[in-house]
């Protein structure tokens, strides 16, 4: 068998460049969610693939690959000069960390190009026991400015994938002020929440996004009062016309998101931006307009320009409608018992699925083309362009005269010639150890200390967002108070200033979204305060700790939004130095009984109170401020202004109160009210309430538990590629070429 080290000599490492002008161009980076969109990808020009595993990949509903099917297509790859990166960019629990280092383990002896993470645990594990692993840092760390990527480059991240959110401006600034390779999102589908921050799916049913799981309640309908729409629903994402200008920044990759798409769709992106990216300046115009009318035949929700436009969140919002739009194919003639009589304008065949439009723009269920008529009573398996057929479908479907069809999706064609060629570059597959024989040795890499935190003084510390509520959480019993550090109370503090004895109990808690024009004011706020003795820092992103490195006396803590669910994790935020960690909102009772089992290489901090922000976004949705909104399952949210960002709440805390006996019994002995995100100061008579339900343990009023009794939501069913159909074939096949 070949090994890994033979393979990667077959990868050629020149990278293209520019016709006529000698400039390297960036990496066309293109999803695969299985075979079919692989090659599909390969074919029509991507420099690289990205792909995820049947595990640990931030879209568990796509088709996805096995170790196994690595260790075919690398070779296949290999041989056409195009890389293979590998998302492994789901946080993971701590009973998933021994499964985690057997991937590891095999993803190393196969020599793949590098893994896209976003755990902290992912990076600790990879830099101690796999510095070989190339690292790129996900867009779900959250990166929105120089800063973070400064901070995710000295952490071992080769690559950096910046956040969407992030204006053409914005992305030149943090060019000019790093080195590391930076990787942007030109084109696809995109969330309404910021990538990294969203807890709407977990919170709605525990369906993680940040473990692939989304269950996407940006797409549903709401309502308030009497308005109801698919308020946070987005269009897509287009950067075509802004490729000209892209190619030369120095990006090192651009990439196109869609691992849920089929292979016709894939094929037909890559090759329209491959077609600009490869053409000379005094041409390039041309070949964007040839390249938007390629566009228009795969099927996606309106383009637009996204956070590269002038007025972003009035672009990307689609509140009248929730899905894609897809290519409008045929109208509907008339609906009898038989099928639709339909008109068609696009060739269609059986398998492709249809989202049907009324003529009044109502939308219905979408549906799957299961046969097709001729006027002469021959069934057919695809048409041409034009002309009048007869569509059937298993399923019954409620269609007016004049609806239009619109295909969202398509049955992969068959697969013969793509399983040929991969075994034909890769007739034995590659070998791999599919188990890391140094398990028992993990603990000591967990912990520097160590740590037991059944021996730790019980506290309690209180988060607060307004400073009106500073002097009622001093006289609080509460250890230590952590304020937001907004602009407006960095400014007041200042100006008010505490004594010594208050500093000593006070800390500052930075938010998570700072953007590239923020970071020199925060820069010089956080030098001025330690300066001035306040040490206590919460971090609630990578780029906070570009601010921290260089003090010694800085009492530090990982934040919420670190996203910090196993012992992995805990170590990795140690090693930069935090003292204490507060775990992620997602954590369930079982994770939290795994984490102290153990000696733990930093201090947990559970919150026990709060209402966190479930969507935190740049897009302001046209709602009304602290007003209900409401799903039509009855679920109920308040939407408010938070700055230039947009946040959603639900309409009641989480509270772990009565969970603080079963908590103290595991071993916790630190616990957060977390106020930091609550909408208005407290009204009078609310400290006391408040803090005498923590002290008798008591939930009073409607809440919700978030995530702690439920128990891990297995991945979803397994899809089959089509490939997968031919692998009782391989015998066949392995003697050709």
């Amino acid at each position: 068998m070949k090994g890994c080290k033979e393979m990667a000599e077959l990868m050629p490492k020149k990278p293209r460049t520019l016709h006529g002008s000698g400039s390297v161009l960036p990496e066309l980076l293109a999803p695969a969610g299985h075979w079919e969109a692989l090659w599909a990808a390969v074919e029509n020009g991507a420099d690289a693939i990205y792909l995820g595993l049947k595990n640990f990949s931030a879209r568990a509903h796509a088709v996805n690959f096995t170790l196994d099917d690595l260790a075919r297509l690398l070779p296949f790859t290999h041989r056409r000069g195009v890389a293979v990166y590998v998302a492994l960019n789901s946080v993971v629990t701590g009973q998933e960390i021994p499964s985690v280092m057997d991937t590891l383990q095999a993803l190393s002896d196969l020599g793949v190009d590098a893994l896209i993470v976003q755990d902290p645990g992912l990076f600790f594990l990879c830099r101690h026991h796999f510095p070989s692993l190339p690292l790129h840092a996900s867009t779900l760390t959250a990166v929105h400015n120089s800063a973070g990527v400064n901070v995710l480059e000295r952490l071992g991240a080769r690559r950096i994938v910046l956040a969407r959110e992030l204006t053409l401006e914005e992305i030149q600034a943090i060019r000019r002020k790093t080195q590391a390779e930076l990787e942007i999102f030109v084109h696809g589908a995109l969330c309404y929440s910021i990538s990294g921050l969203c807890l709407a799916s977990s919170f709605r049913g525990g369906h993680s996004g940040l473990q692939g799981r989304c269950v996407q309640p940006c797409r549903l309908r709401y309502v308030q009062d009497r308005k109801s729409g698919y308020f946070f629903s987005c269009n897509d994402f287009s950067a075509l016309a802004h490729l000209p200008h892209l190619r030369k920044l120095g990006l090192a990759a651009l990439k196109i998101e869609g691992r849920m798409k089929d292979a016709e769709y894939i094929a037909t992106v890559v090759r329209a931006y491959r077609h600009v990216l490869d053409t000379p300046d005094d041409r390039v115009h041309v070949a964007v307009e040839e390249a938007r009318d390629w566009l228009t035949r795969a099927p996606a929700r309106r383009l637009t320009d996204a956070f590269f436009g002038k007025d972003p969140s009035k672009e990307i919002l689609s509140p009248h409608r929730s899905g894609s739009s897809g290519l409008w194919v045929a109208t509907v003639r008339s609906v009898g018992l038989d099928g639709l009589k339909v008109d068609l304008r696009h060739p269609v065949r059986v398998g492709d699925r249809l989202r049907p439009e009324s003529p009044d723009g109502k939308e219905a269920p979408s549906f799957v083309l299961d046969g097709i008529q001729a006027q002469d009573g021959t069934f057919m398996e695809e048409t041409s362009a034009r002309g009048s057929v007869l569509f059937t479908t298993r399923t019954p479907v409620e269609l007016v005269t004049g609806a239009r069809l619109f295909r969202i999706g398509r049955k992969p064609l068959p697969v013969n010639k793509l399983w040929q060629s991969i075994v034909r570059d890769a007739p034995r597959p590659l070998s791999y150890r599919h188990q890391w024989n140094r398990h028992e040795s993990l603990e000591e890499h967990f912990f520097r200390g160590p740590l037991n935190v059944r021996r730790l003084t019980p506290s309690l510390w209180i988060k607060i967002r307004s400073l009106s509520d500073l002097g009622r959480a001093m006289s609080s019993p509460a250890q230590r108070v952590w304020l937001v550090a907004s602009r407006e109370n960095l400014e007041k503090v200042a100006k008010r200033r505490l004594h010594e004895a208050q500093k000593k109990r006070f800390g500052w808690a930075l938010p998570p979204v700072l953007f590239e024009k923020d970071v020199e004011y925060y820069r010089k706020a956080v030098a001025w305060y330690v300066s001035k003795g306040y040490r206590a820092w919460e971090i609630n992103n990578w780029s906070h700790l570009d601010w921290m490195f260089e003090s010694e006396k800085i009492f530090l803590v990982a934040g919420s939004r670190m996203n910090v669910r196993n012992k992995a994790a805990m170590a990795a935020v140690a090693e930069a130095g935090c003292r204490c960690v507060v775990l992620s909102w997602e954590i369930t009772r079982d994770e939290l009984r795994e984490i102290v089992a153990d000696p733990v290489p930093s201090i947990p901090v559970v919150s026990v109170y709060g209402r966190p922000s479930l969507f935190l976004s740049r897009i302001q949705p046209p709602l009304l401020e602290n007003r209900p909104l409401r799903t039509l399952r009855g679920d109920v949210y308040v939407y408010r202004r938070e700055g230039p960002l947009a946040a959603l709440y639900a309409d009641r805390p989480c509270n772990w109160f009565e969970k603080v006996p079963e908590l103290e019994a595991m071993g916790y002995r630190t616990f957060l009210i977390d106020l930091g995100e609550s909408f208005t100061p407290m009204e009078a008579g609310q400290w006391e309430r408040l803090l005498s339900a923590f002290q008798r343990r008591r939930a009073d009023g409607p809440y919700s538990l978030f995530n702690f009794d439920r128990k891990p939501i297995p991945n979803p069913k397994a899809r089959r590629s089509n490939l997968q159909d031919h692998e009782g074939k391989i015998e066949r096949f392995s003697d050709m070429g």
